[in-house]
C-alpha cells in the first residue's frame, strides 16, 4: 500500500469503516461491559455507608451527626478502603483488557478492508485469539509514552510559572521568555502527538506484526515525519464527530420534548433509541479513525 495523502487516508478509513460496519455491534457490547465494570466500587461504597448508618441506628443513636459518623467510619475503615481500591483497580484493568481485545480484532479486520478484502470477518476472531498479547504490550508502552508527555507538559508549565515569578535583568528575562515559550509550545504539542504515536503503534502491531518496542518506535517515526497529516486527519474526524453526535443529541432532546407531559415509561423508548444511535455513531467514527491511522501508519515508504 503506497503512502497516501491525508484526504486519501481519510477516504480509505471511511471505506474500511463502511465495509466493517458490523464491528459496531461488538463495540457497543464492549462499551456496555466497560461501563458495567465501573459499577461495583460505587455500589459497594453505598452498601458500606448504609451498613454503617444502620449499625449506629441499631445501637440507639438518634442524632444525625452520629449516624453520618457511623456511615463514614464504615466507609473509611482500612478493610473497606482496600476492598474499594481492589474493585476499582480490577475494574480498570478489566476495562483496559476489553478495549485491547476489541482492538485486537477490529484492527486486523480494518486492515483487511483497507486491502480490499470482501469478507474480512474471520480476521476478528483470529486477532482476538492471537493478537491480544502483543497488542497489550504495545498498549502499555503507548500508555507510558502518553503519561511521559503529560508529565513533560506539567513540568514545562510549572517551570514557566516559576521563571515568570522570578525577577531577572531585562536581557536574561527576554532569553528566559523565549526559551520558555519554545518549551511550553513543544510541551503543549507533546500529549496529542504522543497519543497519535500510540495509536500508530497499535496499528503497526496489529497489521504488520511489529513487536511492541519496534511498533512504538515506528509509530513515533511516522508521526514525526508527517505530523501535519496525522493531526489534520484527527482534527477533521473530531470535528465531523462533534457535528454528527451533536445532531444526535439534539434529536434526543427533541424526542424527549415531544414526550413531555406523557407518562415516564413512554420516554424510555425514545431515550434508549437515541442513546443507542449516538453510541453506534461514536463507534463508527472510532472505526473511521482507526482505519485512517492504520492507512497513515502502515503504508509503505
Amino acid at each position: 500500500m503506497a503512502e497516501p495523502s491525508t484526504m486519501q487516508a481519510l477516504g480509505m478509513g471511511a471505506r474500511a469503516a463502511g465495509r466493517s460496519a458490523w464491528l459496531v455491534a461488538p463495540a457497543l457490547l464492549v462499551g456496555f461491559l466497560r461501563s458495567a465494570l465501573g459499577w461495583p466500587a460505587p455500589l459497594l461504597a453505598l452498601a458500606l455507608l448504609r451498613a454503617g448508618a444502620a449499625g449506629r441506628l441499631a445501637g440507639g443513636a438518634r442524632a444525625p451527626g452520629e449516624v453520618v459518623a457511623g456511615a463514614l467510619a464504615a466507609l473509611t475503615a482500612p478493610r473497606s478502603l482496600c476492598l474499594l481500591a481492589g474493585l476499582f483497580l480490577a475494574g480498570l484493568l478489566a476495562s483496559a483488557a476489553l478495549r485491547v481485545a476489541w482492538l485486537a480484532g477490529a484492527l486486523p479486520t480494518l486492515g483487511g478492508a483497507l486491502h480490499g478484502e470482501r469478507e474480512p470477518a474471520p480476521r476478528f476472531a483470529a486477532g482476538v485469539t492471537w493478537g491480544f498479547a502483543p497488542l497489550a504490550g504495545t498498549a502499555l508502552l503507548g500508555l507510558a509514552l502518553e503519561l511521559a508527555a503529560q508529565l513533560y507538559l506539567w513540568t514545562a508549565a510549572l517551570s514557566a510559572l516559576v521563571l515568570a515569578l522570578h525577577r531577572a535583568p531585562p536581557l536574561v528575562a527576554l532569553v528566559r521568555a523565549g526559551l520558555g515559550a519554545v518549551a511550553l509550545a513543544s510541551a503543549l504539542a507533546a500529549p496529542p502527538l504522543a497519543s497519535l504515536a500510540a495509536d500508530a503503534a497499535l496499528a503497526r502491531t496489529a497489521l504488520t506484526g511489529d513487536r511492541p518496542a519496534r511498533a512504538l518506535l515506528e509509530g513515533l517515526r511516522r508521526v514525526a515525519l508527517r505530523p501535519a497529516a496525522f493531526v489534520l486527519a484527527g482534527m477533521t474526524l473530531g470535528l465531523a464527530a462533534l457535528v454528527v453526535l451533536g445532531s444526535a443529541q439534539a434529536l434526543e432532546s427533541a424526542a424527549l420534548g415531544l414526550a413531555a407531559g406523557a407518562p415516564a415509561v413512554l420516554a424510555v423508548g425514545p431515550r434508549l433509541m437515541t442513546t443507542v444511535l449516538a453510541a453506534s455513531l461514536a463507534a463508527l467514527f472510532e472505526l473511521w479513525r482507526l482505519g485512517t491511522v492504520a492507512a497513515l501508519a502502515c503504508a509503505e515508504r
